[in-house]
């Protein structure tokens, strides 16, 4: 068994942080606008921020608003990344007008642009775009948004997997204790294994992904889940067991994910600063 200050101590030894500074660094002329939110946790370091924060502020400038305006999620992200970095240039304004008229008949977003006629809205995109204008205050019509997302939780349970949705919506400023949350957190509570991770994205992990117990663990730690709760203490525990792999996440496979979740994770939880 691995106690708490076991788990902790195991963590903080391994710098997840700085390990996924190198790969940024050594990787960022390939790194995609829609993947920025690897960035935030390096980020959002007290260690690693300062001297991190110029590089990324380069990396965006090369790109034009043709660029980022191609998705609706490297806009939104384009935005929340300036905005954690404390920098609010023209362009965010004009990006989340652009985002705004990407809204499509259904009250939500598709990650695609209007121009490429997407079927129907993602929660998941549509979570990210209120987090986008909610990290920038700029006015938007939440009521109508949350709507959205009630019905769509109804309807397709946020396509079977909420954790990326639950991430952006504490981008937003919600937490564990919001009612519009209760059912999607119930859900991932419930699907924890006994092993302490989650069922992956594909068939090969269904007793357990190390992509995906990543990814919920950062998602319940945004929202307020600590540590000294159990769902997080398990899935430690698998993600411990795990932990060479994740370190030796290699740039093109789905590994660095996990370790930008797990990062995020460390951050939320002080093991990591």
């Amino acid at each position: 068994m691995c106690d708490r200050g076991t788990l902790i101590k195991a963590f903080s030894e391994v710098h997840v942080i700085g390990k996924l500074r190198e790969l940024l660094l050594r990787n960022l002329d390939s790194l995609p606008l829609t993947d920025l939110y690897l960035t935030h946790p390096v980020l959002k370091s007290k260690i690693y921020g300062s001297s991190f924060k110029p590089v990324i502020l380069e990396f965006l400038k090369k790109h034009d608003i043709e660029e980022i305006c191609s998705l609706v999620n490297s806009a939104a992200l384009t935005v929340i990344t300036y905005i954690i970095m404390g920098e609010k240039p023209n362009l965010v304004h004009e990006v989340l007008e652009w985002i705004r008229k990407q809204r499509l008949d259904d009250g939500g977003w598709h990650w695609k642009s209007r121009r490429e006629k997407p079927e129907k809205s993602e929660a998941w995109s549509t979570a990210l775009v209120l987090a986008s204008f909610r990290t920038a205050r700029v006015h938007i019509d939440y009521n109508t948004i949350v709507e959205f997302l009630k019905i769509n939780w109804e309807s397709n349970r946020w396509n079977g997997f909420p954790e990326v949705t639950l991430i952006y919506l504490s981008y937003a400023g919600h937490n564990k204790n919001d009612k519009l949350l209760q059912k999607p957190v119930e859900y991932l509570l419930e699907t924890q294994l006994k092993n302490g991770a989650w069922p992956g994205y594909s068939l090969k992990t269904v007793k357990g992904g190390i992509f995906r117990t990543c990814v919920i663990l950062n998602a319940l730690t945004s929202l307020g889940f600590t540590i000294d709760d159990e769902v997080i203490l398990k899935g430690l525990k698998f993600v411990k067991k795990k932990l060479q792999k994740i370190l030796n996440a290699k740039w093109s496979g789905i590994l660095v994910q996990a370790l930008g979740g797990l990062a995020s994770t460390l951050l939320v939880l002080s093991i990591e600063e």
